[in-house]
């Protein structure tokens, strides 16, 4: 892992940006210095290496599929008005919507031209998945907005919105770096597979961190998701089982658009807590872990090749609170 961190931060560090316009480049400099978990390009080598391919190869796709990444969370702190990124404000907060719009645009296009400098076998069909992949995104985007106005989500419907929006990177970042090793189309699927059930328990922790977790080491400020009524597996959970006067409570709550912060994220903690709904989230999270177990287990590949993958992803798996 340590060698895979080195050769993401050497081509990072590489990204030979402008000088000017300042106001645009030094957003994205800010941004990229911050140093994500860099979960995505490490799944991209991992499935690289895991087929047999040589990792190297694998770096510029792995690279664009981070910068895409970028891309999406400059965006998404501007639709959900967010404060913090990472710990540090967010490029919103710190120079206003129409820079961070034109920064994520800019990330998007490095996107491409890091796609692009790849030059083996494959590029075609990689070029198409990273195309739908974005595509896809998209449309989990517009559904989590949808959804924010709505209050009878299905928890299918939730299910559904976050496998278009955050699974299915994860699951392309591996089935890149499976196109990269040049395995054949059945081993490509099941770690596509393998991507969307850690990518959909991934996103179902990240819901548990917005109440639970520890502001300092997630580098987001409780409650975002609360404050902004958006639809997570714990509220849509909590809408599906709540009863009487607490449903009444959660619908009132949801549907504020002006509220006390305190007031409204300590009230329905407290339901969620009644309710036992994070029990029930983590429950959902083991279960996709267990399925993307069955995934590699049909790669029959030796035990020595699948550890390495198997080992960081329970490091996702008990990211701590």
């Amino acid at each position: 892992m340590a060698n895979y961190h080195s050769l993401i931060n050497e081509h990072f560090g590489a990204l030979e940006l402008p000088e000017e316009p300042k106001n645009l480049y030094q957003p994205i400099r800010y941004m990229i210095s911050q140093r994500g978990k860099w979960i995505r390009p490490e799944l991209c080598l991992q499935a690289c290496a895991l087929f047999g391919g040589n990792v190297k190869n694998a770096i510029y796709p792995a690279i664009a599929f981070e910068l895409l990444h970028n891309f999406t969370l400059v965006h998404d702190d501007i639709m959900d008005k967010s404060d913090l990124r990472r710990g540090n404000p967010t490029i919103f907060k710190k120079w206003g919507i129409n820079t961070a719009i034109l920064t994520g645009d800019v990330l998007f296009a490095h996107a491409y031209q890091y796609l692009l400098e790849y030059k083996s076998i494959g590029i075609n069909k990689m070029i198409y998945l990273f195309t739908s992949t974005i595509i896809r995104i998209l449309e989990g985007q517009q559904m989590d907005m949808d959804f924010e106005k709505e209050m009878k989500i299905k928890i299918d419907q939730y299910l559904e919105m976050i496998r278009l929006k955050t699974a299915i990177m994860f699951a392309s970042c591996l089935k890149t770096g499976a196109i990269t090793a040049n395995t054949n189309a059945e081993n490509q699927e099941f770690i596509y597979q393998f991507g969307i059930n850690i990518g959909m328990a991934f996103q179902i922790q990240d819901d548990l961190f917005d109440v639970y977790g520890n502001t300092e080491t997630i580098g987001k400020t409780n409650g975002q998701d609360i404050a902004s009524n958006k639809k997570t597996f714990l509220s849509v959970k909590a809408l599906e089982i709540a009863k009487g006067e607490d449903l009444k409570t959660l619908k009132n709550y949801f549907s504020k658009t002006k509220f006390d912060f305190d007031e409204k994220f300590n009230a329905i903690k407290a339901l969620y807590d009644k309710y036992n709904i994070r029990s029930l989230a983590e429950t959902q999270i083991q279960k996709y872990y267990q399925d993307a177990y069955k995934n590699l287990e049909a790669l029959k590949l030796p035990e020595e090749r699948t550890t390495p993958l198997i080992d960081y992803v329970k490091q996702l798996m008990y990211r701590s609170f």
